[in-house]
């Protein structure tokens, strides 16, 4: 079978209505693959390659095998979308083979469809495994039970499980160069995949809510999830270097006329001469904005609640939620609660004249990954973007600055002395 033929036969399947209607996203990420006929794959496999996405078929064994179509699509894109393909950390176990039969379990795991000789959880309940639980939680576990000797087979009982039979390949997950960016070209692929469907059919309440569902996850846990997986630890920044952009002129000094002193009656007529008075020290009042929408982690937002928390000794804060719209506006409080959201992205609606005059701040500090539409046109005040990801940001005006830690090598505490945390440098 050629290519364009494999390309057609994938793509009447995915419009197939009996698929399409059950399995929404799992139809729009796996439009987004490049088929590829591949024999020496036992059924199926799934790649990455200069950021595009293959999925490899051996033809012969569906021809053969046609109930188990399903089944194994479904499998392939739980093995990309719970990062499998994408992450460094499941080709860098001390134990491969056990890691290579957590990510099936997983992989396995809300697959209603028939599937060839299926590795599950329930299998390994023995040793503490159980629904739900992710790759790495079921790494661990199946590492203590080998240690104790928990998995070797009972005298008189052959291995657990057949592991030359399952679903399908894993070669290219086990591959251990990786794209620097495939936890991010992961993210993308998912994220355009949900918002097509999404902006094509809207969610209603009358439907089986288990058709909006990707791994048994909503798609803004699981894009959570797979993007912290590469989130770091708490990050400073030097709020006071960052706001000087904002209180320059809040504190600049201002004219006086100095009078002659009144102890002094003949100097009366003189003229006074001018002189330097520096104007009251008070906190700048900034909109801080915070992208709530889907491509935006729980550890992203939590690491932005403590970034809060050090700005607000330095300024007067007003939150403002936002993803596509805004959807709370309200005075810092010391944290960052639940947030609202967790739709698509739109810079723009901060930026509103009407908005900004209501509110009269000093200055904007957006917090963001970068990933929407900004305004064309620069506010009549400073902005300053602070980047959750490395991403190319086109935005033409404000200040930026990454949120991300410079890779530097830790020196060695000196004696009597309390390291520092490194900075993070604001980008101008």
């Amino acid at each position: 079978m050629s290519a364009a033929d494999l390309g057609a036969w994938l793509d009447a399947f995915l419009r197939d209505p009996g698929f399409l209607e059950r399995y929404p996203y799992y139809a729009a990420i796996l439009a987004r693959l490049t088929p590829v006929a591949d024999p020496s794959v036992q059924r199926m496999a799934v790649s990455l390659h200069d950021r595009r996405f293959y999925l490899h078929v051996n033809v012969d064994s569906f021809l053969t095998e046609p109930q188990y179509l399903r089944g194994v699509l479904l499998h392939e894109v739980h093995h990309l979308a719970l990062g499998h393909l994408g992450h460094p950390k499941f080709t860098e176990a001390a134990e491969p083979e056990l890691m290579d039969l957590a990510l099936e379990m997983s992989a396995n795991e809300y697959i209603e469809e028939p599937l060839p000789n299926p590795i599950v959880w329930s299998m390994f309940a023995a040793v503490g495994i159980r629904a739900g639980q992710s790759s790495i939680d079921r790494y661990d576990l199946l590492v203590e039970a080998h240690r104790s000797g928990a998995l070797d087979p009972k005298p008189g009982q052959g291995p657990r499980h057949d592991h030359a039979s399952r679903a399908d390949d894993h070669r290219y997950l086990k591959r251990r160069e990786r794209d620097p960016g495939a936890v991010e070209h992961t993210r993308k692929l998912v994220q355009e995949a949900v918002d097509q469907v999404q902006s094509h059919e809207p969610e209603g309440d009358h439907e089986d809510p288990k058709r909006r569902l990707l791994a048994g996850k909503t798609p803004g846990r699981l894009l959570e999830e797979l993007t912290g997986t590469a989130g770091g630890a708490a990050i400073f920044m030097d709020w006071k270097a960052a706001l000087r952009l904002f209180i320059a002129r809040a504190r600049a000094p201002v004219h006086t006329w100095s009078r002659p002193s009144r102890r002094f009656p003949g100097r009366i007529g003189e003229i006074p001469g001018r002189t330097y008075s520096p104007r009251v020290i008070v906190k700048p009042h900034l909109v801080v904005a915070v992208d709530t929408s889907m491509s935006m982690s729980a550890i992203e937002l939590e690491e932005i609640g403590r970034q809060l928390a050090a700005l607000a000794d330095h300024a007067r804060i007003t939150v403002v939620e936002c993803d596509a719209e805004i959807t709370r506006v309200y005075p810092f409080a010391g944290a960052l609660g639940d947030v609202a959201g967790r739709g698509g992205t739109d810079l723009r609606p901060v930026f509103e004249p009407d908005f900004l005059a209501t509110h009269r701040p000093q200055g904007v500090v957006y917090f963001t990954d970068g990933d929407g539409p900004f305004p064309d046109d620069a506010p009549a005040l400073p902005v300053l973007w602070i980047l959750t990801k490395p991403l190319d940001f086109g935005c033409p005006f404000g200040d930026r600055a990454l949120l991300v830690r410079k890779g530097a090598p830790v020196a060695k505490p000196l004696k009597g002395r309390a390291r520092r945390p490194a900075k993070t440098r604001i980008e101008r």
